[in-house]
């Protein structure tokens, strides 16, 4: 893997990652619901956020949940917010960029953890 200096170091790497779009006028059901029905790829990860890879086009704004497997860390599942969306192949892929909604501490712990390892500290 490579780490990349930005305003937070930036792990790239590919990993899957689940997601939902919430609907907002539904949220409480929504937030309800555990099931993640999106499938996506990590390019790239930070304490900040990530960027991913997915087939299906995601507006700006939209809240999504996530569920990711962090290596040696174990599940860590969150609410973040699409920042921006790039088509990369007509008719086919997305790139997305996607800031956290604070997380949970542990999954943070779990993150902070990962990116340790990752910079050999």
């Amino acid at each position: 893997m490579y780490i990349e200096k930005r305003q937070e170091n930036r792990v790239l790497l590919s990993l899957p990652v689940m997601l939902k779009v919430f609907d907002l006028e539904r949220l409480p059901e929504e937030v309800a619901d555990n099931h993640l029905d999106q499938k996506a790829e990590i390019q790239d990860l930070s304490l900040g956020g990530l960027q991913i890879l997915t087939a299906r086009k995601l507006d700006v704004g939209d809240i999504v949940e996530l569920e990711m497997t962090i290596p040696e860390k174990g599940i860590v599942r969150s609410v973040a917010k699409v920042v921006w969306c790039r088509e990369i192949a007509p008719g086919g892929s997305w790139h997305c960029g996607i800031h956290f909604i604070p997380v949970f501490k542990e999954d943070l712990a779990n993150l902070m953890e990962f990116f340790k390892m990752e910079n050999g500290n």
